[in-house]
Protein backbone atom coordinates (compact mmCIF):
# COMPACT_ATOMS: atom_id res chain seq x y z
CA UNK A 1 0.00 0.00 0.00
CA UNK A 2 1.25 3.55 -0.89
CA UNK A 3 2.63 5.20 2.29
CA UNK A 4 1.19 8.05 2.41
CA UNK A 5 -2.12 6.10 2.12
CA UNK A 6 -1.16 4.23 4.96
CA UNK A 7 -0.29 7.55 7.28
CA UNK A 8 -4.01 8.91 6.35
CA UNK A 9 -5.95 5.69 7.25
CA UNK A 10 -4.40 5.79 10.77
CA UNK A 11 -4.78 8.93 11.29
CA UNK A 12 -8.43 8.38 10.36
CA UNK A 13 -8.64 5.55 12.61
CA UNK A 14 -7.29 7.33 15.66
CA UNK A 15 -9.25 10.41 14.65
CA UNK A 16 -12.61 8.82 13.78
CA UNK A 17 -12.85 5.59 16.13
CA UNK A 18 -10.06 6.87 19.03
CA UNK A 19 -7.97 3.91 18.45
CA UNK A 20 -4.58 4.77 20.11
CA UNK A 21 -2.54 2.15 18.40
CA UNK A 22 -3.18 3.61 15.13
CA UNK A 23 -1.31 6.80 16.07
CA UNK A 24 1.43 4.52 18.35
CA UNK A 25 1.74 2.63 14.41
CA UNK A 26 2.12 6.34 13.33
CA UNK A 27 4.82 7.33 15.93
CA UNK A 28 6.80 3.89 15.57
CA UNK A 29 6.96 4.90 11.66
CA UNK A 30 8.18 8.53 12.05
CA UNK A 31 9.88 8.63 15.28
CA UNK A 32 13.49 8.14 14.36
CA UNK A 33 13.01 10.90 11.65
CA UNK A 34 11.68 13.44 14.46
CA UNK A 35 14.40 12.69 17.19
CA UNK A 36 17.38 12.73 14.10
CA UNK A 37 15.77 16.34 13.11
CA UNK A 38 15.45 17.37 16.95
CA UNK A 39 18.75 15.75 17.81
CA UNK A 40 21.03 17.68 15.15
CA UNK A 41 18.97 21.49 16.47
CA UNK A 42 19.23 21.19 20.24
CA UNK A 43 22.26 17.96 20.28
CA UNK A 44 20.83 16.56 24.00
CA UNK A 45 18.76 13.35 23.92
CA UNK A 46 16.90 14.65 26.54
CA UNK A 47 15.79 17.57 25.06
CA UNK A 48 15.43 15.84 21.53
CA UNK A 49 12.87 13.61 23.03
CA UNK A 50 10.93 16.71 24.39
CA UNK A 51 10.50 17.82 20.91
CA UNK A 52 9.38 14.51 19.80
CA UNK A 53 6.85 14.34 22.54
CA UNK A 54 5.72 18.14 21.38
CA UNK A 55 5.87 17.36 17.78
CA UNK A 56 3.59 14.44 18.33
CA UNK A 57 1.27 15.93 20.94
CA UNK A 58 0.87 18.83 18.01
CA UNK A 59 0.02 15.99 15.62
CA UNK A 60 -2.61 14.25 17.52
CA UNK A 61 -4.36 17.62 18.35
CA UNK A 62 -4.27 18.29 14.31
CA UNK A 63 -4.51 14.67 13.06
CA UNK A 64 -8.51 15.49 11.24
CA UNK A 65 -6.81 17.91 9.21
CA UNK A 66 -4.86 15.62 7.25
CA UNK A 67 -5.60 14.99 3.64
CA UNK A 68 -4.91 12.16 1.76
CA UNK A 69 -2.53 13.65 -0.56
CA UNK A 70 -0.32 15.45 2.53
CA UNK A 71 3.07 14.07 2.87
CA UNK A 72 3.44 13.79 7.11
CA UNK A 73 7.29 13.50 6.98
CA UNK A 74 7.05 16.73 5.33
CA UNK A 75 4.91 17.78 7.97
CA UNK A 76 6.97 16.36 10.66
CA UNK A 77 10.23 17.56 9.41
CA UNK A 78 8.95 20.96 9.77
CA UNK A 79 7.19 20.58 12.73
CA UNK A 80 10.37 18.96 14.44
CA UNK A 81 12.55 22.34 13.55
CA UNK A 82 10.25 24.67 14.87
CA UNK A 83 9.80 22.97 17.92
CA UNK A 84 13.66 22.38 18.25
CA UNK A 85 14.27 26.39 17.45
CA UNK A 86 11.12 27.21 20.01
CA UNK A 87 13.07 25.08 22.85
CA UNK A 88 16.46 26.50 21.66
CA UNK A 89 14.85 30.15 22.89
CA UNK A 90 13.86 28.96 26.09
CA UNK A 91 16.65 29.92 29.14
CA UNK A 92 18.20 26.39 28.77
CA UNK A 93 18.43 26.61 25.22
CA UNK A 94 20.00 29.94 25.29
CA UNK A 95 22.53 28.86 26.94
CA UNK A 96 22.73 25.20 25.05
CA UNK A 97 22.99 27.56 22.40
CA UNK A 98 26.17 29.58 23.08
CA UNK A 99 28.23 26.69 23.99
CA UNK A 100 26.71 25.23 20.42
CA UNK A 101 28.19 28.17 18.78
CA UNK A 102 31.52 28.18 20.37
CA UNK A 103 31.28 24.15 19.44
CA UNK A 104 30.98 24.69 16.15
CA UNK A 105 33.42 27.66 16.02
CA UNK A 106 36.19 25.05 16.98
CA UNK A 107 34.91 23.01 14.85
CA UNK A 108 35.26 24.85 11.79
CA UNK A 109 38.81 24.84 12.58
CA UNK A 110 39.39 21.49 13.64
CA UNK A 111 42.66 19.38 12.36
CA UNK A 112 42.19 18.09 8.55
CA UNK A 113 42.08 14.59 10.01
CA UNK A 114 38.49 15.00 11.24
CA UNK A 115 35.77 14.27 8.76
CA UNK A 116 34.53 17.16 6.41
CA UNK A 117 30.95 16.11 6.73
CA UNK A 118 30.84 17.29 10.51
CA UNK A 119 31.00 21.12 8.69
CA UNK A 120 27.91 20.19 7.01
CA UNK A 121 25.39 19.15 9.79
CA UNK A 122 24.63 22.07 11.04
CA UNK A 123 23.64 23.64 7.66
CA UNK A 124 22.03 20.17 6.83
CA UNK A 125 17.94 21.31 7.78
CA UNK A 126 18.40 24.80 6.39
CA UNK A 127 19.27 22.36 2.80
CA UNK A 128 17.06 20.72 2.95
CA UNK A 129 14.45 22.77 3.67
CA UNK A 130 15.70 24.51 0.44
CA UNK A 131 14.63 21.87 -1.52
CA UNK A 132 11.03 20.84 -3.16
CA UNK A 133 8.92 18.41 -1.13
CA UNK A 134 9.34 15.47 -2.94
CA UNK A 135 12.98 15.43 -3.04
CA UNK A 136 12.70 16.43 0.39
CA UNK A 137 10.63 13.38 1.12
CA UNK A 138 12.33 11.49 -0.90
CA UNK A 139 16.04 11.78 1.23
CA UNK A 140 13.91 12.10 4.87
CA UNK A 141 12.43 8.52 4.08
CA UNK A 142 15.63 6.95 2.38
CA UNK A 143 17.83 8.20 5.32
CA UNK A 144 15.76 9.14 8.53
CA UNK A 145 13.14 6.38 8.21
CA UNK A 146 15.19 3.46 6.44
CA UNK A 147 13.32 2.88 3.73
CA UNK A 148 14.35 1.26 0.50
CA UNK A 149 14.48 2.81 -2.73
CA UNK A 150 11.21 0.69 -3.64
CA UNK A 151 9.60 1.72 -0.66
CA UNK A 152 10.78 5.15 -1.11
CA UNK A 153 9.42 4.81 -4.44
CA UNK A 154 5.39 3.89 -3.34
CA UNK A 155 5.47 6.26 -1.25
CA UNK A 156 5.91 9.18 -3.78
CA UNK A 157 4.01 6.75 -6.57
CA UNK A 158 6.38 6.19 -8.83
CA UNK A 159 9.11 2.69 -9.43
CA UNK A 160 12.11 2.35 -7.73
CA UNK A 161 14.40 3.79 -10.65
CA UNK A 162 12.24 6.99 -10.86
CA UNK A 163 13.15 6.75 -6.44
CA UNK A 164 16.73 6.43 -7.02
CA UNK A 165 17.05 9.35 -9.71
CA UNK A 166 15.09 11.49 -6.85
CA UNK A 167 17.11 11.01 -4.31
CA UNK A 168 20.45 11.49 -6.79
CA UNK A 169 19.16 14.91 -7.65
CA UNK A 170 18.16 16.18 -4.27
CA UNK A 171 21.87 14.87 -2.67
CA UNK A 172 23.18 16.86 -6.05
CA UNK A 173 20.99 19.69 -5.04
CA UNK A 174 21.98 20.02 -0.95
CA UNK A 175 25.96 19.40 -2.17
CA UNK A 176 25.07 22.67 -4.11
CA UNK A 177 23.26 24.37 -1.40
CA UNK A 178 26.88 24.30 0.81
CA UNK A 179 28.98 25.05 -1.96
CA UNK A 180 27.09 28.90 -1.84
CA UNK A 181 27.16 28.59 1.80
CA UNK A 182 30.62 28.58 1.00
CA UNK A 183 31.73 24.67 1.24
CA UNK A 184 33.62 24.67 -1.99
CA UNK A 185 35.02 21.15 -1.48
CA UNK A 186 31.43 19.56 -0.46
CA UNK A 187 30.49 17.03 -2.74
CA UNK A 188 27.66 14.43 -2.78
CA UNK A 189 29.42 11.96 -0.79
CA UNK A 190 30.34 14.13 2.34
CA UNK A 191 26.38 15.08 1.88
CA UNK A 192 25.19 11.62 2.27
CA UNK A 193 27.44 10.81 4.65
CA UNK A 194 26.01 13.95 6.73
CA UNK A 195 22.81 12.22 6.69
CA UNK A 196 23.59 8.77 7.57
CA UNK A 197 25.68 10.22 10.40
CA UNK A 198 23.01 12.33 11.73
CA UNK A 199 20.12 9.02 11.32
CA UNK A 200 19.15 8.07 15.08
CA UNK A 201 17.06 4.53 15.60
CA UNK A 202 15.12 5.13 18.31
CA UNK A 203 13.90 2.09 20.66
CA UNK A 204 10.64 0.66 21.45
CA UNK A 205 10.37 2.61 24.82
CA UNK A 206 11.01 5.67 23.21
CA UNK A 207 8.08 5.21 21.21
CA UNK A 208 5.79 4.13 23.44
CA UNK A 209 7.19 7.04 25.68
CA UNK A 210 6.57 9.56 23.06
CA UNK A 211 3.39 8.28 21.91
CA UNK A 212 2.10 8.02 25.47
CA UNK A 213 2.79 11.48 26.33
CA UNK A 214 1.26 12.52 22.86
CA UNK A 215 -1.50 10.73 23.89
CA UNK A 216 -2.62 12.39 27.40
CA UNK A 217 -1.92 15.62 26.21
CA UNK A 218 -4.25 15.25 23.35
CA UNK A 219 -6.54 12.11 23.85
CA UNK A 220 -8.00 10.75 21.04
CA UNK A 221 -11.61 10.59 22.50
CA UNK A 222 -12.38 13.10 20.02
CA UNK A 223 -14.94 11.92 18.80
CA UNK A 224 -19.07 13.12 17.88
CA UNK A 225 -19.89 15.50 20.26
CA UNK A 226 -16.93 15.43 22.70
CA UNK A 227 -14.72 16.04 19.79
CA UNK A 228 -16.68 19.01 18.39
CA UNK A 229 -16.87 21.03 21.56
CA UNK A 230 -13.51 20.47 22.09
CA UNK A 231 -12.45 22.05 19.00
CA UNK A 232 -14.44 24.77 19.55
CA UNK A 233 -12.86 25.28 23.26
CA UNK A 234 -10.08 25.76 21.37
CA UNK A 235 -10.31 27.85 18.48
CA UNK A 236 -9.73 31.52 18.86
CA UNK A 237 -12.17 34.47 18.69
CA UNK A 238 -11.62 35.14 14.93
CA UNK A 239 -12.34 31.03 14.32
CA UNK A 240 -14.93 31.07 16.72
CA UNK A 241 -16.94 33.88 14.54
CA UNK A 242 -16.48 32.34 11.58
CA UNK A 243 -17.80 29.44 12.80
CA UNK A 244 -20.83 31.24 13.74
CA UNK A 245 -21.36 32.39 10.69
CA UNK A 246 -20.57 29.60 9.21
CA UNK A 247 -23.49 27.57 11.64
CA UNK A 248 -25.50 30.97 10.63
CA UNK A 249 -25.19 30.27 6.88
CA UNK A 250 -26.28 26.54 7.44
CA UNK A 251 -30.54 26.88 7.34
CA UNK A 252 -29.56 29.24 4.13
CA UNK A 253 -27.71 26.84 2.95
CA UNK A 254 -29.79 23.67 3.46
CA UNK A 255 -32.73 25.71 1.70
CA UNK A 256 -31.28 26.63 -1.07
CA UNK A 257 -29.54 23.09 -1.13
CA UNK A 258 -33.22 21.77 -0.94
CA UNK A 259 -34.73 24.24 -3.81
CA UNK A 260 -31.93 22.89 -5.81
CA UNK A 261 -32.80 19.32 -5.38
CA UNK A 262 -36.50 20.25 -6.04
CA UNK A 263 -35.61 22.04 -8.91
CA UNK A 264 -33.43 19.12 -10.53
CA UNK A 265 -36.03 16.46 -9.41
CA UNK A 266 -38.66 18.98 -11.65
CA UNK A 267 -36.09 18.86 -14.05
CA UNK A 268 -35.48 15.21 -13.68
CA UNK A 269 -39.24 14.29 -13.62
CA UNK A 270 -39.43 16.57 -17.23
CA UNK A 271 -36.92 14.80 -18.92
CA UNK A 272 -38.50 11.58 -17.75
CA UNK A 273 -41.35 12.78 -18.96
CA UNK A 274 -40.01 13.49 -22.72
CA UNK A 275 -38.02 10.38 -22.53
CA UNK A 276 -41.50 8.57 -21.79
CA UNK A 277 -43.10 9.98 -25.06
CA UNK A 278 -40.36 9.44 -27.19
CA UNK A 279 -40.87 5.84 -26.06
CA UNK A 280 -44.04 5.59 -26.71
CA UNK A 281 -43.74 7.34 -30.17
CA UNK A 282 -41.43 4.80 -30.80
CA UNK A 283 -43.84 1.77 -29.48
CA UNK A 284 -46.55 3.14 -32.01
CA UNK A 285 -43.81 2.82 -35.07
CA UNK A 286 -42.85 -0.56 -34.01
CA UNK A 287 -46.54 -1.14 -33.79
CA UNK A 288 -47.72 -0.05 -36.79
CA UNK A 289 -44.39 -1.75 -38.46
CA UNK A 290 -45.49 -5.29 -36.93
CA UNK A 291 -48.90 -4.71 -38.17
CA UNK A 292 -47.70 -4.14 -41.38
CA UNK A 293 -45.33 -7.05 -41.68
CA UNK A 294 -48.41 -9.49 -40.09
CA UNK A 295 -50.31 -7.90 -42.75
CA UNK A 296 -47.72 -8.89 -45.67
CA UNK A 297 -47.34 -12.34 -44.09
CA UNK A 298 -50.80 -13.39 -44.61
CA UNK A 299 -50.84 -12.17 -47.59
CA UNK A 300 -47.54 -14.23 -48.26
CA UNK A 301 -49.68 -17.16 -46.67
CA UNK A 302 -52.28 -16.46 -49.02
CA UNK A 303 -50.25 -16.71 -52.24
CA UNK A 304 -48.40 -19.77 -50.78
CA UNK A 305 -51.80 -21.57 -50.08
CA UNK A 306 -53.11 -20.74 -53.52
CA UNK A 307 -49.78 -21.49 -55.35
CA UNK A 308 -49.57 -24.54 -53.55
CA UNK A 309 -53.46 -25.18 -55.06
CA UNK A 310 -52.56 -24.69 -58.64
CA UNK A 311 -49.08 -27.21 -58.06
CA UNK A 312 -51.31 -29.98 -56.95
CA UNK A 313 -53.84 -29.00 -59.65
CA UNK A 314 -51.11 -29.27 -62.35
CA UNK A 315 -50.11 -32.54 -60.64
CA UNK A 316 -53.16 -34.03 -60.81
CA UNK A 317 -53.51 -32.60 -64.28
CA UNK A 318 -50.08 -34.36 -65.09
CA UNK A 319 -51.09 -37.48 -63.60
CA UNK A 320 -54.00 -37.77 -65.75
CA UNK A 321 -52.06 -36.81 -68.59
CA UNK A 322 -50.18 -39.59 -68.10
CA UNK A 323 -52.36 -41.80 -67.56
CA UNK A 324 -53.92 -41.12 -70.89
CA UNK A 325 -50.77 -41.61 -72.58
CA UNK A 326 -49.24 -44.73 -70.63
CA UNK A 327 -52.60 -46.36 -71.68
CA UNK A 328 -52.07 -46.53 -75.39
CA UNK A 329 -48.45 -47.55 -75.24
CA UNK A 330 -49.49 -50.78 -72.97
CA UNK A 331 -52.66 -51.62 -75.30
CA UNK A 332 -52.49 -54.53 -77.46
CA UNK A 333 -53.22 -53.21 -80.72
CA UNK A 334 -51.20 -50.00 -82.41
CA UNK A 335 -54.20 -47.89 -83.36
CA UNK A 336 -54.03 -44.68 -81.31
CA UNK A 337 -56.28 -41.66 -80.97
CA UNK A 338 -56.29 -39.29 -84.10
CA UNK A 339 -55.40 -36.28 -80.68
CA UNK A 340 -52.43 -38.01 -79.64
CA UNK A 341 -48.98 -36.48 -80.21
CA UNK A 342 -47.28 -39.58 -80.27
CA UNK A 343 -47.39 -42.52 -82.89
CA UNK A 344 -46.37 -46.29 -82.46
CA UNK A 345 -45.06 -47.91 -85.10
CA UNK A 346 -42.77 -51.70 -85.05
CA UNK A 347 -38.99 -52.03 -84.20
CA UNK A 348 -38.72 -53.83 -87.12
CA UNK A 349 -39.89 -50.79 -89.68
CA UNK A 350 -36.81 -48.31 -87.62
CA UNK A 351 -33.83 -49.46 -89.88
CA UNK A 352 -35.73 -49.21 -93.11
CA UNK A 353 -36.88 -45.74 -92.01
CA UNK A 354 -33.73 -44.65 -91.17
CA UNK A 355 -32.12 -45.54 -94.48
CA UNK A 356 -34.71 -44.13 -96.37
CA UNK A 357 -34.81 -40.44 -94.35
CA UNK A 358 -31.70 -37.87 -95.11
CA UNK A 359 -30.76 -36.24 -91.91
CA UNK A 360 -27.22 -37.78 -90.86
CA UNK A 361 -27.56 -39.16 -86.72
CA UNK A 362 -24.20 -37.95 -86.01
CA UNK A 363 -22.54 -34.17 -87.07
CA UNK A 364 -19.09 -32.63 -86.63
CA UNK A 365 -17.48 -32.20 -84.21
CA UNK A 366 -19.16 -34.98 -82.90
CA UNK A 367 -22.90 -34.32 -82.07
CA UNK A 368 -25.54 -36.36 -81.85
CA UNK A 369 -28.82 -35.14 -83.59
CA UNK A 370 -31.81 -34.35 -81.41
CA UNK A 371 -34.10 -36.27 -83.65
CA UNK A 372 -31.72 -39.85 -83.08
CA UNK A 373 -31.20 -39.34 -79.26
CA UNK A 374 -35.40 -39.37 -79.21
CA UNK A 375 -35.23 -42.36 -81.76
CA UNK A 376 -32.63 -44.10 -80.35
CA UNK A 377 -33.89 -43.15 -76.38
CA UNK A 378 -30.31 -41.97 -75.49
CA UNK A 379 -29.54 -41.22 -71.67
CA UNK A 380 -27.44 -38.30 -70.48
CA UNK A 381 -24.55 -40.83 -70.01
CA UNK A 382 -25.07 -42.79 -73.54
CA UNK A 383 -25.53 -39.21 -75.22
CA UNK A 384 -21.88 -37.81 -73.10
CA UNK A 385 -20.32 -40.98 -74.09
CA UNK A 386 -21.34 -41.38 -77.87
CA UNK A 387 -20.40 -37.75 -78.28
CA UNK A 388 -16.86 -38.18 -76.84
CA UNK A 389 -16.03 -40.96 -79.13
CA UNK A 390 -17.47 -38.79 -81.58
CA UNK A 391 -15.34 -35.50 -81.05
CA UNK A 392 -12.22 -37.89 -81.07
CA UNK A 393 -13.02 -39.22 -84.34
CA UNK A 394 -13.47 -35.77 -85.82
CA UNK A 395 -10.13 -34.53 -84.32
CA UNK A 396 -8.01 -36.88 -85.71
CA UNK A 397 -9.57 -36.67 -88.94
CA UNK A 398 -9.20 -33.26 -88.87
CA UNK A 399 -5.47 -33.47 -87.70
CA UNK A 400 -4.92 -35.98 -90.97
CA UNK A 401 -6.57 -34.11 -93.52
CA UNK A 402 -4.52 -30.84 -92.14
CA UNK A 403 -1.35 -32.98 -92.64
CA UNK A 404 -2.00 -33.58 -96.46
CA UNK A 405 -2.87 -29.94 -96.75
CA UNK A 406 0.35 -27.80 -99.69
CA UNK A 407 0.52 -24.29 -100.28
CA UNK A 408 1.44 -22.33 -103.49
CA UNK A 409 1.23 -19.38 -105.06
CA UNK A 410 0.01 -18.36 -108.42
CA UNK A 411 0.88 -15.65 -110.86
CA UNK A 412 0.13 -12.22 -110.64
CA UNK A 413 -2.08 -10.19 -113.00
CA UNK A 414 -4.76 -6.97 -112.83
CA UNK A 415 -5.35 -5.98 -109.68
CA UNK A 416 -4.52 -9.19 -107.51
CA UNK A 417 -1.57 -8.34 -104.96
CA UNK A 418 -1.20 -11.47 -103.06
CA UNK A 419 -2.79 -15.15 -103.56
CA UNK A 420 -2.45 -18.10 -101.76
CA UNK A 421 -3.78 -22.04 -103.14
CA UNK A 422 -4.43 -24.24 -100.24
CA UNK A 423 -4.69 -28.09 -102.42
CA UNK A 424 -5.70 -30.80 -99.91
CA UNK A 425 -4.47 -34.47 -101.18
CA UNK A 426 -6.69 -37.04 -100.76
CA UNK A 427 -5.55 -39.01 -97.30
CA UNK A 428 -4.67 -42.26 -97.12
CA UNK A 429 -7.52 -44.90 -97.51
CA UNK A 430 -6.40 -47.32 -95.13
CA UNK A 431 -5.42 -44.98 -92.36
CA UNK A 432 -9.09 -43.26 -91.93
CA UNK A 433 -10.37 -46.71 -92.44
CA UNK A 434 -8.92 -47.74 -89.24
CA UNK A 435 -10.17 -44.67 -87.77
CA UNK A 436 -13.80 -44.86 -88.88
CA UNK A 437 -14.09 -48.54 -87.68
CA UNK A 438 -12.62 -47.60 -83.89
CA UNK A 439 -15.04 -44.99 -83.89
CA UNK A 440 -17.80 -47.15 -84.88
CA UNK A 441 -17.05 -49.96 -82.40
CA UNK A 442 -16.82 -47.34 -79.48
CA UNK A 443 -20.98 -46.50 -80.59
CA UNK A 444 -21.61 -49.70 -80.71
CA UNK A 445 -20.63 -50.72 -77.90
CA UNK A 446 -22.51 -47.83 -76.20
CA UNK A 447 -26.04 -47.93 -78.61
CA UNK A 448 -26.21 -51.92 -78.21
CA UNK A 449 -27.19 -54.63 -80.86
CA UNK A 450 -30.96 -53.05 -80.18
CA UNK A 451 -30.06 -49.67 -81.44
CA UNK A 452 -27.35 -49.84 -83.69
CA UNK A 453 -29.32 -51.34 -86.98
CA UNK A 454 -30.49 -47.93 -86.69
CA UNK A 455 -27.21 -46.03 -87.49
CA UNK A 456 -25.38 -48.41 -89.26
CA UNK A 457 -28.45 -48.33 -91.88
CA UNK A 458 -27.56 -44.58 -92.29
CA UNK A 459 -24.56 -44.80 -92.36
CA UNK A 460 -24.40 -47.85 -95.36
CA UNK A 461 -26.18 -45.13 -97.49
CA UNK A 462 -24.28 -42.79 -99.58
CA UNK A 463 -26.01 -39.11 -101.05
CA UNK A 464 -23.88 -39.05 -103.62
CA UNK A 465 -20.48 -37.74 -103.84
CA UNK A 466 -19.34 -38.36 -99.78
CA UNK A 467 -18.02 -35.01 -97.90
CA UNK A 468 -16.03 -34.65 -94.87
CA UNK A 469 -18.46 -34.11 -92.32
CA UNK A 470 -19.77 -37.26 -93.22
CA UNK A 471 -18.89 -40.00 -90.53
CA UNK A 472 -16.91 -42.01 -93.20
CA UNK A 473 -15.53 -39.15 -94.85
CA UNK A 474 -15.25 -38.51 -98.75
CA UNK A 475 -11.91 -37.14 -98.93
CA UNK A 476 -10.39 -40.06 -98.70
CA UNK A 477 -11.82 -40.78 -102.57
CA UNK A 478 -11.62 -36.83 -103.72
CA UNK A 479 -9.07 -34.09 -102.89
CA UNK A 480 -10.03 -30.19 -102.21
CA UNK A 481 -8.31 -26.96 -102.96
CA UNK A 482 -9.74 -23.02 -102.19
CA UNK A 483 -7.97 -20.45 -103.34
CA UNK A 484 -7.81 -17.28 -101.89
CA UNK A 485 -6.11 -13.72 -102.89
CA UNK A 486 -6.01 -9.80 -101.90
CA UNK A 487 -6.56 -7.03 -104.71
CA UNK A 488 -7.72 -3.54 -104.56
CA UNK A 489 -10.44 -1.62 -105.72
CA UNK A 490 -11.48 1.62 -107.41
CA UNK A 491 -10.84 3.37 -104.72
CA UNK A 492 -7.32 1.89 -104.02
CA UNK A 493 -8.47 -0.30 -100.75
CA UNK A 494 -7.28 -4.00 -100.14
CA UNK A 495 -10.42 -6.72 -100.60
CA UNK A 496 -10.33 -10.26 -100.75
CA UNK A 497 -11.59 -13.09 -102.99
CA UNK A 498 -11.81 -16.77 -103.20
CA UNK A 499 -12.76 -19.62 -105.06
CA UNK A 500 -13.95 -23.27 -103.55
CA UNK A 501 -12.57 -26.18 -105.98
CA UNK A 502 -13.60 -30.09 -105.15
CA UNK A 503 -17.28 -31.56 -105.08
CA UNK A 504 -18.40 -27.92 -105.01
CA UNK A 505 -17.10 -25.42 -106.77
CA UNK A 506 -17.73 -22.09 -105.86
CA UNK A 507 -16.42 -18.62 -105.01
CA UNK A 508 -16.90 -15.11 -104.22
CA UNK A 509 -15.21 -11.46 -102.44
CA UNK A 510 -15.49 -9.48 -99.32
CA UNK A 511 -13.86 -6.72 -97.37
CA UNK A 512 -10.15 -7.88 -96.10
CA UNK A 513 -11.22 -5.83 -92.91
CA UNK A 514 -12.77 -8.41 -91.55
CA UNK A 515 -10.03 -10.54 -90.80
CA UNK A 516 -8.12 -7.95 -88.59
CA UNK A 517 -7.48 -8.54 -84.91
CA UNK A 518 -10.63 -8.05 -82.29
CA UNK A 519 -10.63 -4.53 -80.74
CA UNK A 520 -9.04 -2.78 -83.90
CA UNK A 521 -11.56 0.20 -85.09
CA UNK A 522 -11.18 -0.92 -88.59
CA UNK A 523 -12.23 -4.29 -88.51
CA UNK A 524 -15.42 -5.38 -89.98
CA UNK A 525 -17.96 -8.14 -89.51
CA UNK A 526 -18.21 -11.33 -91.32
CA UNK A 527 -14.87 -13.16 -90.51
CA UNK A 528 -15.96 -15.61 -88.03
CA UNK A 529 -18.69 -16.80 -90.35
CA UNK A 530 -16.64 -16.74 -93.39
CA UNK A 531 -17.16 -20.71 -95.56
CA UNK A 532 -18.78 -21.92 -91.89
CA UNK A 533 -21.42 -23.15 -93.71
CA UNK A 534 -20.02 -24.67 -96.16
CA UNK A 535 -17.69 -26.30 -93.53
CA UNK A 536 -20.95 -27.40 -91.64
CA UNK A 537 -22.25 -28.81 -94.54
CA UNK A 538 -19.40 -31.28 -95.43
CA UNK A 539 -18.56 -29.87 -98.38
CA UNK A 540 -15.00 -28.20 -96.65
CA UNK A 541 -12.63 -29.23 -94.58
CA UNK A 542 -12.32 -27.26 -91.37
CA UNK A 543 -8.58 -27.49 -91.29
CA UNK A 544 -8.49 -26.23 -94.82
CA UNK A 545 -10.50 -22.84 -93.99
CA UNK A 546 -8.24 -22.53 -91.14
CA UNK A 547 -5.39 -22.10 -93.03
CA UNK A 548 -6.61 -19.52 -95.48
CA UNK A 549 -8.02 -17.55 -92.61
CA UNK A 550 -4.93 -17.31 -91.16
CA UNK A 551 -3.50 -16.28 -94.31
CA UNK A 552 -6.14 -13.75 -94.59
CA UNK A 553 -5.65 -11.93 -91.13
CA UNK A 554 -2.07 -11.85 -92.44
CA UNK A 555 -2.38 -10.28 -95.04
CA UNK A 556 -5.13 -7.79 -93.20
CA UNK A 557 -2.61 -6.54 -90.72
CA UNK A 558 -0.27 -5.99 -92.95
CA UNK A 559 -2.11 -3.82 -95.91
CA UNK A 560 -4.50 -2.59 -93.13
CA UNK A 561 -3.24 -2.24 -89.86
CA UNK A 562 -1.65 0.73 -88.24
CA UNK A 563 1.76 1.77 -88.84
CA UNK A 564 4.21 2.39 -86.11
CA UNK A 565 5.70 5.42 -86.10
CA UNK A 566 9.35 6.35 -86.60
Amino acid sequence: MNERRRDFELLQRFTRHGEQAAFTDVVRRHLDLVFATAMRKVEDTGAAQEVAQNVFAALARKAWRFAPDDSLPAWLHKAALLESTSWLRSELGRRRREETASELGTTMKTPEDQPAFHALVPLLDEALLSLREKDRVALLLRFYESQSLREVGEALGAGEDAARKRVQGALEKITEFFKRRGFKTASVAAATAALQHTTVATSTAMVNAVAGVALAVAPPALVGLSALLARLASLSKVQTAAVCVALTAVPVGWQLNARQAAGAEVKRLQEQRLATQNEASTLRAELDRVRAEAARLKQSVAQATEAAARAAASAQAFADWKQRVRAPLLAADYRWDDNSLFVRIPKSVLPELCERSNPDPFSPPGVVESYARELMGLTYAERQAVETALQRHFASLEEQLAAGIRETNKPLSGRIVANRKFDLQPAMKGSLSNLLGLVLTNVRGVLGEERWPLVKARLGKRRGPVMSGDLSSGLTETGQSLEVWVETNDGGTPTMGYGLGGAVATGGSGALSMFLPEGDPKRTTGGDEFLSSFVQGGFLSNALRQRAVAWLQEQAIVRLGEKEKP
